[in-house]
This record gives C-alpha cells, sequence and structure tokens, in this order.
C-alpha cells in the first residue's frame, strides 16, 4: 500500500532522492574512522548535487540535506522550504529518511529540524572517503529491481538513472 505522503506528499524526484540516498549509506564500510552526520549528510550531499544544512534536531546538533534548494527569503520562515532527507536520523530507525518540512499544518518531526551556524568541524577527509566507498558501489555491476515497478537493471551505475513511472 501507497501511503498520502508516498502519493501526496512527496515528489516522484524526492521518492527517488530517498532511494538513491539509501542505496549510498548502504555502500558505506564499517569499521574506519566514526561516521557523524554531519561527514555523512556532506557525502551524500555530494554524490547527488544536494545542499547541506548545519543545524540541531531538537537540542542535538545534526547535519541533513534538502530535497532543493533552499529559498531563505519566504516571508513567513520555513514557509515554503523544501523537504528534508535526513541520512542519519537522530534517535530513529530507518536511519535513512524523507522528513516533510514544507507543509505548516504538519506538526511533526519536521519542525524539529532548526538551521544554525554552519560546521568548522568537518573532517574532510572522512567525507571524501566516505563519498569515495559510494562512488566506488555505483560501479559495481549488479542487476537491481526497483521497489515500485519491478524494472530490473544489470548495469554498472545502478538505479540512479532510473524513474520510476509508478
Amino acid at each position: 500500500m501507497l501511503s498520502y505522503s508516498h502519493t501526496e506528499v512527496f515528489s516522484q524526484a524526492e521518492i527517488n532522492l530517498l532511494a538513491q540516498a539509501i542505496k549510498l549509506v548502504d555502500a558505506v564500510k564499517e569499521g574506519g574512522s566514526v561516521i557523524r552526520c554531519h561527514e555523512l549528510a556532506r557525502a551524500v550531499g555530494r554524490v547527488l548535487d544536494l545542499t547541506v544544512e548545519d543545524g540541531y534536531y531538537g537540542f542535538v546538533d545534526h547535519s541533513w540535506c534538502w530535497t532543493r534548494p533552499v529559498d531563505r527569503r519566504p516571508p513567513t520562515p520555513r514557509i515554503g522550504w523544501p523537504n528534508i532527507l535526513d541520512v542519519y536520523c537522530v534517535g530513529q530507525l530507518p536511519m535513512v529518511q524523507l522528513v516533510a518540512s514544507e507543509p505548516s499544518g504538519l506538526p511533526h518531526v519536521g519542525w524539529a529540524y532548526r538551521t544554525g551556524p554552519k560546521r568548522e568541524d568537518i573532517r574532510w577527509d572522512v567525507v571524501g572517503e566516505l563519498q569515495r566507498q559510494m562512488v566506488v558501489s555505483l560501479r559495481q555491476p549488479r542487476s537491481l529491481v526497483c521497489d515500485q515497478c519491478g524494472f530490473e537493471e544489470c548495469c554498472s551505475e545502478g538505479m540512479l538513472d532510473h524513474v520510476c513511472r509508478r
């Protein structure tokens, strides 16, 4: 069953971004440096060409990706802002989530994300290594099946170019 959020809140492009981000995060190998949301969001943002925001989730320092560029000039703060692609959710599973932040009538977790100052402690070597692992995983030949429409593809670039018609 497709939920209301799947059919009405998020665009197909955002749902595709979520699927891509899940695959990228799944490609990260365990056991290296401690991975923080601040570096993981930047690595995913680089691969998917998304803007990364530093700020807070509740009272926790946090970083996430926007699903499209942010217009910071709306007359009312947060109205008209894009949705959030959070690749390292705080205190929630699954770890990678698409969060509605635009609809002003939704009194839920999307409003817990607050923008903050740009972080100055980013470990760019970790970002680079995460990005390398993600890009390498995209080049591994494999047969992939779209969860939504059943489209099957065997290629070296994965499903990143597949646009689900469902």
